[in-house]
């Protein structure tokens, strides 16, 4: 109990300050107190460059990587595989071609984006479902039938790029994953389905620990075994799609989160991981998108292509430290 409260309080203080160094970083250069009081002044411009330029994304950097991070740490339980994540399974593929086709053939209606990333990420998570039924939903076959609509979906996104190359300008942000030019505007459509994320999560805990013991463990244990996988897959279905409606079609951070987490815990205990790995998502997210703000400034990048690097190298670790047992 000691490491765990130690290690999330670290996690904590940790994003903390990078929040607060993110609020100071950029082109134009404030001190720790103008970005302090920034939150609570107004009226000068270093405090309206923090409040509207810098704060949003800040805030959209940690929100969508505890999205990934959570829906990661579900599918991972769920399926028994430490390899499951939202973007390897089609989760996200399905919430980014529907964000996609939004953006590209109906950009009138952009606001609704979150909306149309949740439809696809549902539809995507109903597909994996039905093409996984066989009289219950097997864990492997789960992550089959996700991986191939995983391609499939990669497919129809790469279709309608391909389509429609002279209208890509004002989605290569979504593409690649990155929060240039979010506002206030953004994070408050997109904090109701945090929300919801969050009060669904929270009845999780105890269904996973016992979904992780397998499913006739479970059963008689008490647990309703596909009304709780239904539940959680709904659960990481939204976490995700939340998260890519905020910042596109990142990559890897559903992976990477849990394994941090639980290596630093030296626990799987459903709870604290969800917390932790969180933390450790946000932190992750909003490291990538500061470093897309200053590798190059005043020039930025995608912080998408930090952290898809950074994500497959380490899947490729994470495969070759696990190959005796895949």
């Amino acid at each position: 109990m000691r490491r765990i409260i130690f290690i999330t309080t670290v996690l904590m203080v940790g994003l903390i300050a990078l929040l607060l160094f993110s609020l100071k970083c950029g082109i134009l250069e404030c001190s720790y107190s103008d970005a302090v009081k920034a939150l609570t002044a107004s009226g000068d411009f270093p405090a309206f460059l923090i409040r509207e330029l810098r704060l949003p994304r800040t805030l959209l950097s940690i929100l969508s990587g505890m999205g990934f991070a959570v829906s990661g740490v579900i599918l991972q339980k769920v399926l028994h595989n430490e390899l499951a994540a939202p973007d390897i399974l089609g989760i996200s593929g399905g919430a980014g071609c529907a964000g996609l086709i939004l953006l590209i053939y109906f950009p009138l209606f952009s606001r609704f984006l979150g909306i149309a990333a949740f439809g696809g990420a549902m539809l995507a998570a109903m597909l994996i479902c039905l093409a996984a039924w066989s009289r219950t939903l097997s864990p492997v076959r789960l992550i089959l039938s996700g991986v191939a609509l995983g391609a499939l979906f990669s497919t129809a996104c790469g279709a309608v790029i391909f389509c429609n190359s002279d209208k890509l300008t004002g989605v290569m942000e979504f593409t690649f994953g990155g929060f240039s030019g979010k506002n206030m505007t953004t994070v408050w459509q997109t904090l109701p389905f945090f929300a919801v994320t969050l009060i669904l999560t929270l009845f999780l805990p105890r269904k996973l620990e016992l979904l992780s013991l397998g499913k006739d463990e479970a059963r008689s244990l008490g647990l309703a075994v596909e009304r709780a996988r239904l539940l959680a897959l709904t659960t990481a279905a939204l976490a995700a799609a939340t998260a890519v409606s905020a910042a596109g079609l990142l990559g890897f951070v559903g992976l990477i989160s849990p394994h941090i987490a639980g290596a630093l815990l030296k626990t799987r205990r459903s709870g604290v991981l969800l917390v932790n790995s969180a933390l450790a998502g946000a932190i992750l997210t909003l490291g990538g998108d500061l470093l897309g703000r200053t590798v190059l400034a005043p020039r930025e990048l995608p912080c998408g292509l930090f952290l898809s690097g950074a994500g497959a190298l380490f899947f490729l670790i994470l495969l070759l430290k696990n190959r005796e047992e895949i």
